[in-house]
C-alpha cells in the first residue's frame, strides 16, 4: 500500500511543472542515445548518489515519454527507462517523507479524504 501511495504522489508531483520555454521533440538519434545512457546510470546501484537532481530526473522522464511517440519502434525501451527513473524518484521521495516524518501525516490525511 505504501508503494502505491508513493507512486501516486510522485505521479501527481511530476505532473506539475512551472512554466518553461517551448521545447521541441527530441530526435530519434537523441532518444536512442539518451535511453542507453540513462538506463545505465539508473541501473548502476553503486553510484546512486551520483545521479542528478530530482528535477533533472523529472526532465529525463518527460523526454522518455516524448520518445515513445518519436520512436514508436522502441516504445518498450523508453517505457522501461521511464519506469526505472520513476523508481529512483519514488525512492527519493519516500526517503524525504521518512526523514521529515511526513509519511504518517500523508496517510492520515489521505484516509480522511484529503486528496
Amino acid at each position: 500500500m505504501r508503494r502505491y501511495c508513493l507512486v501516486l504522489f510522485v505521479g501527481l508531483f511530476c505532473g506539475w511543472t512551472p512554466a518553461q520555454e517551448v521545447k521541441h521533440a527530441p530526435t530519434v538519434d537523441q532518444c536512442r542515445a539518451d535511453q542507453r545512457l540513462w538506463l545505465d546510470k539508473v541501473e548502476d546501484t553503486s553510484s546512486a548518489n551520483a545521479l542528478p537532481s530530482f528535477r533533472v530526473l523529472d526532465g529525463w522522464s518527460h523526454e522518455m515519454l516524448d520518445c515513445q511517440s518519436v520512436d514508436p519502434e522502441n516504445h518498450n525501451l523508453y517505457f522501461n527507462v521511464l519506469g526505472e527513473i520513476e523508481a529512483v524518484m519514488e525512492t527519493r521521495l519516500g526517503h524525504f517523507l521518512d526523514r521529515h516524518g511526513l509519511y504518517g501525516k500523508f496517510i492520515e490525511e489521505d484516509e480522511a479524504g484529503k486528496r
